[in-house]
């Protein structure tokens, strides 16, 4: 149910029917965990966005108000799941853009999302059969663009798991269907390479930035799934649930949970609503 929406710090009731954003998918979005009137990463976010809308040639000169706009949402709405989506703006019919045309920026609030406390323990889960593209134009980027999750999200709702491994069409491991994924193999942390496919998201890059600071090795590079049914441990992570780990991949169990529970104490400490 959503329970606020605005654009460009107004409250708003309808949307416009020229919008690119929902014509051609010509933005980019993130999601945010908004607790106790603090929204968790939020530099975070707006780093992504800001990157985001610079490879899409979208002109963003009003971010830093949009920044302070969104200040003034969250003190709205203290306890939601927000979503910022920033938009090309308005256009007529084909897929050139009005380059005079100003950018848009939404700001969605929803209720908090919640999971069952035993995910945070461990899950099972498995690879789907529906594959992800190869287009490097987009690859690591949250664009608007998520009729290939939208397919995946159904696949998955068919199954018992709560996630599940996606695949390229190259075979590569990339990601979970709403989350990254790391592995855990002889002491190292390794994820994915996002260079064809996938989005990088704001609790993986964070991950990745804790365990340098922690002095632990980590790595971004191809991953197959043999890769993920040797490892020692595997995870799923993403910035509304922080962190789930696995334990039963196809069958395969997991021998250990030790790096991913380290991982998840220091979460807790450093981010307090996970």
């Amino acid at each position: 149910m959503l329970i606020a929406c605005w654009l460009n710090g107004q409250a708003i009731q309808h949307l416009s029917p020229i919008e690119r954003g929902f014509a051609y998918g010509d933005g980019v979005f993130t999601t945010i965990a908004v607790r106790h009137g603090q929204a968790v990463l939020l530099d975070y976010h707006w780093q992504r966005l800001e990157n985001g809308c610079q490879r899409l040639g979208i002109s963003t000169p009003n971010l830093h108000q949009w920044q302070n706009d969104f200040l003034c949402f969250v003190c709205a709405y203290p306890e939601v799941t927000a979503k910022i989506i920033i938009t090309r703006g308005e256009g007529g019919r084909g897929y050139l853009p009005d380059r005079h045309m100003p950018a848009h920026c939404y700001f969605y609030a929803y209720p908090v999302v919640t999971y069952p406390e035993q995910y945070q323990h461990a899950i099972s889960t498995d690879f789907l059969l529906g594959r992800l593209g190869i287009s490097p134009l987009l690859a690591g980027m949250k664009h608007l663009n998520r009729l290939e999750q939208v397919l995946l999200r159904q696949e998955l709702a068919h199954t018992s798991y709560p996630e599940a491994l996606v695949c390229d069409v190259m075979g590569q491991v990339i990601e979970g269907v709403f989350s990254n994924v790391f592995l855990v193999q002889d002491g190292q942390l390794l994820t994915p390479l996002l260079s064809g496919a996938g989005v990088a998201g704001v609790m993986r890059r964070y991950i990745l930035q804790l365990s340098h600071q922690l002095g632990w090795l980590s790595a971004e590079k191809i991953l197959l799934p043999d890769d993920f049914l040797r490892a020692d441990e595997v995870f799923f992570c993403n910035s509304l649930y922080g962190i789930w780990p696995v334990q039963q991949i196809a069958g395969t169990i997991l021998p250990s949970h030790t790096v991913t529970q380290q991982l998840q104490q220091q979460l807790a400490q450093r981010l307090s609503y996970v």
